[in-house]
C-alpha cells in the first residue's frame, strides 16, 4: 500500500477480436465524444482556460438590464444540470444576476480560471479541490454539485469489464490493472477507498490514464482488467454486454460529494453577498433537478452533444447543496494514504462559512 506504480499496457490477449458488442458502442461514442472531452476531472494547474467562449469579464460592472454579469466555468456534463436548470428558470435572475456559463474543455481549467479572476466561479471535483488547497491555492467551495446516488447498480459511475471476465465484485479486482480518464484524482482514490472498505488492499490497483471512450476497446484487446467509465458512457456499455463489477463512488461512501461550486477566496472575503445570492439561486436550481430527472435529462440535451435515445436511459447523481464532511474526510485520508495529496491539508478549510 502506499505510492501508485504506473504499468506498461499489456499486450493483447490472444484470440480476442473486437465484438459487436463493441461495434454497437462505436457510433453512441462518436456522438457523445465532444462531451467527454470535457469530462476531464484534472488536478488544478497553471494552464489557459482554453474555455469555449470568453467570460462575461468576472462580476464587476452591470448588464443592460440592470442585472449583475456573473461568469461560471463548468464542463459540459449531467453533473452540472442544477446550474443550467437554474439559469433556464429564472432563478439566477430574480437574484438579480445575469449568469453566463463558459463551457470549458477540462476538469482543471476552472482552477487556475478562478484564481487569475477570469471566472468568477465553477464547478470542480472534490479531489482536484483538495489538490489545489494543499499546494496553497486559494480557492473554497462554497456549494455542493453532484453527490453519488449511494445506490451499486444506480448510480452514474461504474468500473466496468468483460461479461466472460469472471470479475464480480472489486475484490476480485485486486493486483489487476483499470482505467481512469486521470491520474491520482478522484476516480483512482474512489476505487482505492472501495477495494479497502471491501477489505482489500487498495495499494495492489494499478491504473492507466484512459479517456472514457476508449475503455470499452481497451477491454476488448486485453490492454484493461477493468475500467472507469461515467455516463454516458455507463449505460450503453451496459446494454451491449459489459458488466459492472463495481460502482465505486457509492461503495467508497455512500454520501460522497463528488463535486461542487467553488470561489476565490478574495471574492469570499470581498464580496460575500455575491456569493450569497449566486448560491441561494443555485441551491433552487438543485433541488429542481432533484425534483425532476426528466428536466435534469432535457437541459442536458442543450449543452451536450448525448444522443437523445441515450440521455433518456442514464443514471443520474443526486443534487445537494450540502457537503457530507465526514464523507470528505474519509476521501482526504484516502488520498494522503496513496499520496494523490501531498501538501499539508486542512479538510474544513475547504468549505466557505458564508
Amino acid at each position: 500500500m502506499g505510492t501508485r506504480t504506473e504499468t506498461t499496457p499489456t499486450p493483447p490477449r490472444a484470440g480476442r477480436s473486437l465484438s459487436r458488442r463493441h461495434l454497437l458502442l462505436t457510433g453512441a461514442a462518436a456522438l457523445v465524444a465532444g462531451t467527454a472531452a470535457a469530462c476531464g476531472q484534472g488536478q488544478p494547474s497553471g494552464g489557459g482556460s482554453g474555455s469555449a467562449a470568453s467570460p462575461s469579464g468576472g462580476a464587476s460592472g452591470s448588464s443592460s438590464a440592470g442585472l449583475r454579469p456573473v461568469s461560471v466555468a463548468a464542463i459540459p456534463i449531467v453533473d452540472v444540470a442544477p446550474l443550467h436548470l437554474a439559469k433556464d428558470q429564472g432563478f439566477f435572475e430574480e437574484a438579480g444576476l445575469d449568469v453566463s456559463i463558459e463551457a470549458t474543455s477540462g476538469g482543471a481549467i476552472p482552477f487556475p480560471g478562478v484564481s487569475s479572476g477570469q471566472f468568477d466561479f465553477a464547478f470542480g471535483n472534490v479531489v482536484s479541490m483538495m489538490v489545489a488547497r494543499s499546494q496553497g491555492i486559494g480557492l473554497k467551495f462554497f456549494c455542493s454539485g453532484s453527490t453519488t446516488t449511494g445506490e451499486p447498480g444506480n448510480d452514474n459511475v461504474a468500473l466496468i469489464a468483460l461479461e466472460d471476465s469472471g470479475y464480480e465484485d472489486i475484490r476480485d479486482l485486486e493486483g489487476k490493472t483499470l482505467s481512469s480518464n486521470q491520474l491520482a484524482n478522484i476516480g483512482d482514490t474512489a476505487c482505492r477507498q472501495a477495494m479497502d472498505k471491501a477489505g482489500g488492499d487498495g495499494g495492489s490497483l494499478e491504473f492507466i490514464e484512459m479517456a472514457f471512450p476508449d475503455v470499452q476497446a481497451a477491454l476488448e484487446n486485453g490492454q484493461l482488467d477493468a475500467g472507469i467509465v461515467v455516463e454516458p458512457f455507463v449505460t450503453p456499455a451496459l446494454q451491449a454486454g459489459f458488466v459492472a463489477v463495481s460502482w465505486p463512488y457509492a461503495e467508497a461512501n455512500p454520501e460522497l460529494d463528488t463535486g461542487g461550486y467553488f470561489a476565490s477566496e478574495d471574492t469570499i472575503e470581498k464580496d460575500p453577498e455575491l456569493v450569497r445570492s449566486f448560491r441561494a439561486a443555485l441551491v433552487k436550481g438543485l433541488e429542481y433537478a432533484q425534483a425532476n430527472p426528466d428536466e435534469v435529462r432535457r437541459i442536458t440535451g442543450t449543452y451536450t452533444k448525448i444522443d437523445p435515445k441515450v440521455l433518456a436511459d442514464v443514471k443520474l447523481p443526486r443534487f445537494r447543496a450540502e457537503f457530507d464532511m465526514a464523507a470528505q474526510e474519509e476521501l482526504a485520508a484516502t488520498a494522503r494514504t496513496y499520496g494523490t495529496i501531498k501538501g499539508e491539508l486542512s479538510v474544513p478549510d475547504m468549505f466557505a462559512e458564508l
